[in-house]
């Protein structure tokens, strides 16, 4: 009996999740530890620890999550020093993300500050001819799983990309050098696992 009860000790601990009666257990997440838990899903899935049907399916869960017991066990078998954090939570990042399906944006619409859109699996496509870029410098971080990120650019916005792709494409239009050099500056992140990405100048 006592054995048994060993063992299951020595399991939870190896898996990284709280004690049972510990009470932070039943503590209610937060959008960003939500979104701590799939970027770190994320991570796992580019570095091959978890197929692309398994970091949909607990990614899913982490969405649904309500209390931190709830998160621990969506990654408990992950190793602990990948938890990142959340880039940007506490500065009231503007936040877009969906566990299936599609983020389009288009039109005219206000990019003031840094904003992050993950999409698990899905397309994400953002226009920004007529957006208004009204800060200095403003970061955009896009993220997929399975899913291609299009993003056209207009004139008068001088851009910086960065991100990787673990299995696809990828298409940046550069500026002409020296172009717009007093025009506000877009930073891109555009991460994926699976599919392409391409950046357009118009």
């Amino acid at each position: 009996m006592d054995a048994t009860n060993d063992g299951s000790s020595d399991r939870s601990g190896s898996a990284g999740l709280a004690p049972r009666d510990d009470p932070d257990r039943s503590l209610r997440v937060s959008d960003a530890e939500r979104e701590a838990v799939v970027a770190r899903l994320s991570a796992a899935a580019g570095e091959g620890r978890l197929t692309l049907a398994e970091f949909s399916e607990r990614a899913g869960r982490a969405y649904a999550a309500l209390t931190r017991g709830d998160l621990g066990e969506v990654v408990g078998d992950l190793p602990t020093q990948r938890a990142p954090v959340v880039a940007g939570a506490a500065r009231g990042v503007v936040s877009h993300r969906t566990p299936v399906g599609a983020i389009k944006r288009s039109g005219r619409w206000r990019l003031d500050r840094d904003t992050e859109m993950v999409a698990v699996v899905g397309a994400v496509k953002l226009d920004l001819r007529q957006a208004e870029i009204v800060a200095p410098e403003v970061e955009l971080r896009v993220q997929t799983v399975v899913g291609s990120v299009k993003v056209w650019i207009p004139r008068g916005v001088r851009v910086e990309v960065e991100g990787q792709s673990t299995v696809g494409s990828r298409q940046v239009a550069e500026a002409s050098a020296g172009d717009y050099s007093d025009a506000p500056l877009l930073r891109l992140r555009l991460d994926t696992v699976v599919g392409s990405v391409k950046v357009y100048r118009v």
